[in-house]
């Protein structure tokens, strides 16, 4: 009897640890897959509901082209389409998307004008495949929920779309939005070249917006995900971030195109950035960190980028789960900061130990944390970082200490507190520094 009770207990246990194990394993598969980027959930609709909907208009907007020549077209995903029906649908949705139905749904949604592509019974896969294009190019519209509904009515294809808002709703977040955007591109026109530019925009957004931990679904707060968390509320996950950046670029006139793919095996989002000698990549929020904004994946190669990134191929058909609409090459550093806005030693002599505590100097009084060194091809690396932190030359030290003759007692830099990123393969090191004041 006793043998038998056991048996029973351990089966019990077996299944119980079996399903609790099973259910972690979807957990994280789910996690796996989701990550920061929502992606699209088809639902099937009556068509005839549509019809009974009281719809109004949303007034304002917020052009990605400016109403002058500074803006730049960046539709990508447009450019990407296969056939007329998509392309019809694409442009229908930057009119319906601005008609919102006044009541909600029993999900607590409003439903936008639904749009009829007449003629033809587009599958899911090419209806979420078009959907999924122009939200990629139309970070503005950020009210749209990762929900779409369709169905087929006398050979036609339906398809309706959800506001997290109402109309009027709509109006007061795009005002605040419009004013928001305008600060931030104030001044933008005083600066020469798209390199200074990207500079300024991607400051100014880490400096107003910080990373939304603990954020890893729509049901945790739609906002998180859109450009307006990031830009109004200052809160966001990636997709945020980079929708946000991509709005200020484009009104910058700089071409942009938000890229999507894994981070840390999870999934990401970040942005492409056409500069003057052509493509690089730029992770907005993984720049922003806790002790100020770094440059570390700033104006990126493909190939650098990889080393921790994974992007998502191209389409190949609208049968693909995830893809981006446009790859450029991205082949050069040129543009990157350390080569452009940090310092490179060649040789340590007199002249070096000048730019030196000149360089630290200014990036204390501009309010960084961060230096950003470049060895020369001349210098052997290691040795080189030897000269720089290890004993007996600390040479450092000697710079810091140089430099702190520039600075009142709250700005003293901490040489005890100092920390490096050494990167080898690119023969470059990040110095953090700390104050005297933030250590004591």
């Amino acid at each position: 009897m006793r043998k038998y009770i056991s048996r029973i207990l351990y089966t019990l246990f077996f299944g119980f640890s079996l399903t609790l194990i099973v259910s972690c394993v979807l957990l994280m598969i789910d996690c796996f897959n989701n990550g920061d980027e929502q992606g699209l959930e088809a639902v099937s609709i009556d068509p005839a509901k549509g019809k009974a909907s009281s719809y109004n208009d949303v007034k304002s907007r917020i052009e990605m082209t400016a109403d002058d020549t500074s803006g730049t077209d960046c539709d990508y995903g447009y450019d990407a389409l296969g056939d007329d029906s998509q392309r019809y649908l694409y442009h229908k949705l930057n009119r319906n998307l601005y008609c919102i139905d006044e009541e909600e749904d029993e999900k607590g949604y409003h439903r936008t004008e639904y749009v009829v592509v007449s003629g033809v019974e587009m599958s899911e896969a090419s209806v979420k495949y078009v959907l999924d294009a122009f939200m990629t190019d139309h970070p503005e519209i950020f009210w749209i929920n990762n929900t779409f509904g369709y169905a087929y009515d006398n050979g036609n294809t339906v398809v309706e779309c959800y506001s997290q808002l109402s109309a009027d709703e709509c109006d007061d977040y795009i005002e605040r939005m419009s004013y928001e955007v305008n600060d931030l591109l104030d001044g933008i026109d005083e600066l020469d070249g798209d390199y200074n530019k990207e500079k300024f925009l991607h400051d100014r957004l880490l400096n107003k917006c910080s990373y939304a931990d603990g954020v890893s679904s729509i049901s945790d707060g739609w906002q998180y995900f859109t450009s307006y968390g990031a830009i109004v509320e200052g809160s966001a996950v990636c997709e945020g971030y980079s929708k946000a950046l991509h709005i200020l670029l484009s009104k910058a006139g700089i071409p942009v195109y938000s890229v999507k793919g894994y981070a840390n095996d999870v999934r990401h989002m970040w942005n492409l950035v056409e500069l003057d000698d052509g493509w690089y990549q730029v992770d907005p929020t993984w720049n922003d960190s806790d002790d100020g904004i770094s440059y570390e994946f700033f104006n990126l190669s493909t190939h650098e980028i990889e080393k921790d990134h994974k992007i998502d191929p191209l389409f190949e058909d609208d049968t693909q789960t995830n893809r981006n609409f446009f790859l450029p090459d991205c082949e050069s550093m040129a543009m990157n900061y350390y080569n452009i806005d940090g310092l490179t030693i060649d040789e340590f002599d007199n002249e070096t130990d000048q730019k030196m505590v000149a360089y630290i100097v200014s990036v204390v009084n501009s309010g960084s944390k961060y230096l950003y060194i470049t060895v020369g091809s001349e210098l052997g690396y290691e040795d080189c970082m030897s000269t720089l932190f290890d004993a007996p030359e600390h040479r450092m030290y000697h710079y810091i200490d140089l430099a702190n003759g520039f600075f009142d007692s709250d700005h003293k830099i901490d040489r005890t507190a100092v920390k490096i990123l050494k990167n080898e393969e690119r023969r470059t090191v990040r110095v953090n520094l700390k104050s005297e004041k933030q250590n004591g």
